[in-house]
């Protein structure tokens, strides 16, 4: 109840407790500063300190600070240092890790010293469970408090494999099905991203720009030669057509010259590119070459050549002809290449796997996070194919727990409940349902023996 929006009072009637029993009360939450509270449980012989997950705005702020912080974990038997665990851990959760501390370490102190048959139990939910496993750490540091435990449900990756799996022995965590929170952090996200980046629309995109490139150069182009070549320019001009030459021409005989089955074998190339070729350009044009002078004006053209003169233009080749394109056209050609490579940088940041967001506290790059603590993830499984349909109707599927390994919550796992599925209610629903099993399990494995 203490993980909900109810009231601090519908929760001590819920859990069976008094005022008396109330040691610590810190029910607003500020920013690194979580609700929490710690109370006595006679019937266990506990002392439960309970820290609340994010459901308030400061609280989703202090769970938005993200950025990894050195933590070190000594590990104390017998009075004395036995190992020490270097890593990092989630920056807001260790503040708020050590405000708790501090405030709750003189506390149970005395109370253990009242109660030394006591133990300390803390337990968290969400943002909460991730504090409660980094307090966990830090208590065990303390002689008295060497015996504290941990329960997290559905906790967030907060800390690095090392100090992860220093706290197997004192940290259970608890996962439910598709859970989203457990593998949830910087690195895991920026490996999502990479994915969903080199899926296949990433590559059409590509393959998308780089054609719009090439037709754009070939637009360019084609629009370049249609301006400078007259019979390019004007399809509709005499000079294209050599049956038309030759019709108007009798006096030039009827064999053709070698310049003019030139042109012919040049004229389907020239007519596929005038396909494709910008829109016509409506702008009078006047050329002189060689002493023939073709003007054109509102698409009609006049001729004034002599048959030499015809078969002299008909022979020019492109490549002789030393043309400069204007100023106008290389700006607009240059603008078009500047914002098609541009694209292209975008979608090769977008797409570079080995970029990955760098750390706000340094310049390295950020650390995968782990849940902590031993790992064990409640599973639905569909019910048994021998079951009759009425069956199936009542129980839809069965319930386990196991024990899962840590490289699992590396990464992002989507699927539509992963949202849903963290609340507090729907972890209360499926343990009834795993304790439902359970009982079962056992009362089949009594009636056997």
């Amino acid at each position: 109840m203490y993980f909900s929006k109810k009231p601090y009072n519908v929760f001590l009637e819920y859990g069976g407790y008094g005022q008396n029993d109330v040691l610590i009360k810190k029910s607003k939450a500020r920013i690194l500063k979580p609700a929490f509270t710690i109370v006595c449980d006679r019937s266990s012989q506990c002392f439960l300190l309970f820290i609340r997950g994010a459901i308030s705005v400061k609280e989703r702020l202090t769970a938005a600070t993200g950025a990894e912080v050195p933590f070190h974990h000594v590990v104390v038997q017998e009075g004395q240092v036995s190992n020490l665990v270097l890593g990092y851990a989630h920056c807001g959760m260790v503040v708020a890790a050590r405000w708790i501390a501090k405030q709750a370490i003189p506390c149970l102190s005395k109370a253990i010293e009242q109660f030394p048959e006591y133990e300390v139990k803390i337990i968290g939910h969400s943002m909460g469970a991730g504090i409660a496993t980094i307090l966990t750490y830090i208590l065990r540091e303390n002689e008295k408090l060497a015996s504290s435990t941990c329960i997290a449900f559905g906790p967030a990756a907060c800390m690095t494999w090392d100090l992860a799996e220093s706290g197997k022995d004192f940290v259970t965590s608890i996962v439910n099905r598709n859970d989203l929170v457990p593998s949830l952090g910087l690195v895991s996200a920026a490996k999502l991203r990479a994915e969903v980046m080199s899926s296949s629309w990433a590559h059409d995109l590509r393959k998308q720009i780089q054609q719009t490139r090439f037709l754009g150069f070939v637009n360019r182009s084609v629009s370049f030669i249609r301006s400078h070549v007259p019979f390019v320019s004007d399809p509709r001009s005499k000079v294209v057509d050599v049956d038309m030459m030759q019709s108007q021409s009798p006096e030039a005989g009827s064999k053709p010259s070698a310049d003019t089955h030139a042109v012919v074998k040049k004229r389907p190339a020239l007519a596929c590119w005038s396909c494709v070729a910008a829109p016509k350009q409506s702008m009078e044009s006047s050329i002189q070459i060689e002493g023939t002078k073709v003007q054109t004006d509102t698409g009609v053209q006049t001729e004034k050549t002599t048959e030499a003169a015809t078969a002299a233009l008909v022979s020019i080749h492109l490549g002789e002809l030393n043309l400069q394109e204007p100023d106008n056209r290389e700006e607009k050609g240059s603008a078009l290449t500047e914002t098609d490579e541009d694209a292209m940088e975008l979608l090769e940041s977008l797409t570079d796997e080995k970029q990955l967001p760098s750390s706000s506290s340094s310049g390295q790059e950020p650390h995968q996070l782990y849940p902590p603590g031993k790992i064990l993830h409640m599973v639905g499984l569909p019910a048994a194919e021998e079951a009759t349909t009425s069956q199936q109707g009542a129980q839809e599927e069965v319930i386990a727990l196991y024990e899962t390994p840590r490289h699992l919550y590396s990464k992002i796992r989507l699927a539509r409940s992963m949202i849903g599925e963290h609340y507090m209610p729907k972890y209360i629903k499926t343990m009834e349902q795993l304790i439902d099993k359970l009982a079962e399990d056992i009362d089949d494995q009594l009636d056997s023996l």
